[in-house]
């Protein structure tokens, strides 16, 4: 009999990366024509630039372009739920998470700026912030998890009182919650905000059945944050072939391929004038 192929980390960061940029190809640059379209002159009408001619096509077709924005849109929620399962396996296998936060962070102002240019045309925007910061806040969510959890198994081992020991750990629990998540949704607005952060804690504590872990994650963004993001339901025949191995380690091209390709699109609404 043949062997069932297995998915590693790097089969799963591929579908992920190709479906953000599926989503991200139409929340900036289709988005920005279709837009613009709306307000179409007649000088563009007789122009023979191509980037006129574009935006006379899509006011032609308004409704055949908005169809495709929606259906790359509806493809691109598959994408971060992924990277949160990834987040949660990078921590459960890192040797030293100082570093990993630190490499997260970095990527996270080196990307801000694509990411503004991308999104409001404009360099700098402080009402809203990448994705990677919500990575890093929620790694560091799991971070203070781990201490919580080693506490409960203290608290265990010197016998002292359940009922209290259990209400202390769900104090800090939530705590925790609160503090990371209303930091990543009130003060840097990140991109999926509170809901995100607490989508990779409620897969980080589910964590020992990975199918479970990735359900609940994705029914917790679809309750806090879009009822789209069910469909990454569709996910979980790939996570079921995950077999837990890293792949191919092109870690710093994954990174870099978000500012990256931001910028790229960025660079083409500039060429298009939208």
């Amino acid at each position: 009999m043949q062997e069932k192929k297995a998915f590693s980390g790097y089969h799963l960061k591929m579908i992920a990366l190709v479906t953000m940029l599926i989503d991200h190809v139409a929340a900036v640059v289709i988005w920005r024509v279709y837009v613009v379209s709306y307000r179409m002159t007649g000088s563009m009408q007789r122009s023979e630039a191509i980037s006129d001619r574009i935006i006379v096509w899509t006011a032609e077709h308004q409704d055949l372009v908005y169809t495709i924005y929606e259906n790359m849109r509806l493809i691109g929620r598959m994408a971060f739920p992924i990277y949160c399962f990834l987040l949660v396996e990078g921590f459960l296998h890192t040797r030293n998470v100082k570093k990993y936060a630190l490499r997260l962070l970095l990527f996270a102002f080196l990307s801000e700026i694509p990411f503004d240019l991308a999104l409001t045309g404009r360099i700098w925007d402080i009402s809203y912030s990448n994705v990677f910061f919500t990575l890093v806040i929620a790694l560091f969510a799991m971070w203070a998890f781990s201490y919580v959890e080693n506490f409960a198994e203290f608290w265990k081992e010197k016998q002292w009182d359940s009922f209290l020991g259990t209400l202390v750990v769900v104090m800090a629990g939530v705590l925790v919650t609160a503090v990371c998540g209303g930091f990543a949704e009130l003060v840097l607005k990140t991109d999926y905000g509170f809901a995100g952060v607490f989508a990779i804690i409620v897969m980080y504590l589910l964590r020992s059945t990975r199918v479970i872990s990735f359900a609940a994650g994705i029914f917790v963004l679809t309750i806090f944050s879009s009822n789209t993001e069910i469909l990454a339901l569709c996910m979980l025949y790939p996570l079921m072939l995950y077999d837990g191995s890293r792949g191919k380690s092109l870690k710093y091209v994954f990174y870099a391929f978000y500012p990256a390709h931001l910028l790229v699109l960025a660079l083409i609404c500039m060429a298009l004038g939208v």
